[in-house]
């Protein structure tokens, strides 16, 4: 049974480190191909992977630039691109968070004064946390987190029963444990070098530092981290490694965009 695998086609925060992208990861697991999130940068970077036409599902983590802004170019590569193929619908399913298929309506008004521009090519769906969805073949459970708006970490299960999870952006909260419980690979934000560059209200935290990410990892008692939205450099790639190792006691890997990932 082939495994399932992630592409890291963008791991920078919402200011995208020097010649990268915002964040973008594509899921494959044999003809199955998924992306989860669709942020700056992202669009142009799934063709060296897998055609745009062959993509069988998109999962929007929330509804923040940097995580869907490339929806657009998205859209036009399809819709001028090459046809879908006979055996796929013809509209790519895009899932989005509560609420996100009202909002994306008013983004194609503010674009095109046409408020379902998207929707001649995306078939836009509404997920709720906690019920499943199945995209190209992959079992998706979506889990609200702490975040600045409504945000989702995603779960997902290969035919194998290894498990990916993926924190969207997050602060440190009890629900990221729950949905990281036991993962293969936790793929988990970490875009502050300090907490102390987010609130000072704990429950108004929207963001965690790679020292969080690996606290986090260990109460999950998740078997493998994956540091991902992270600023990036000589310096801070040494800081965030130094510190998830040390809060999770596990293997901690940076997420590197173009590089491949196996979850199991």
């Amino acid at each position: 049974m082939a495994p399932l695998t992630v592409t890291i086609l963008g791991a920078g925060p919402a200011a995208p480190n020097p010649g990268g992208a915002c964040s973008g990861y594509l899921l494959r697991q044999a003809e199955s191909a998924v992306l989860m999130d669709c942020g700056s940068g992202i669009a142009g970077r799934i063709a060296p992977h897998v055609p745009v036409n062959r993509l069988q599902g998109v999962a929007i983590s929330h509804l923040h630039p940097d995580h869907y802004f490339d929806l657009v170019p998205l859209y036009y590569a399809l819709k001028f691109g090459e046809p879908r193929s006979p055996d796929l619908p013809q509209r790519l399913t895009v899932y989005v968070p509560p609420g996100g298929r009202e909002f994306l309506n008013r983004l194609g008004e503010l674009i095109a004064n046409k408020p379902a521009m998207l929707e001649d090519v995306f078939d836009i769906c509404e997920y709720a946390a906690g019920r499943e969805i199945v995209m190209g073949g992959l079992p998706f459970t979506f889990h609200r987190v702490q975040h600045y708006v409504l945000s989702h970490a995603m779960r997902i299960r290969s035919p194998s029963g290894a498990t990916l999870v993926f924190s969207s952006d997050v602060g440190p909260c009890p629900e990221l444990t729950d949905a990281a419980r036991d993962a293969d690979l936790f793929m988990c934000e970490s875009a502050l070098l300090d907490p102390s560059q987010d609130e000072a209200d704990p429950l108004l935290r929207g963001h965690m530092s790679a020292a969080e990410a690996g606290d986090a990892a260990r109460r999950a008692d998740a078997q493998r981290l994956l540091i991902t939205h992270y600023r990036s450099g000589a310096k801070h790639d040494a800081q965030h490694l130094e510190a998830a190792s040390r809060t999770f006691g596990g293997p901690v890997e940076l997420a590197r965009e173009g590089q491949t990932y196996t979850v199991g």
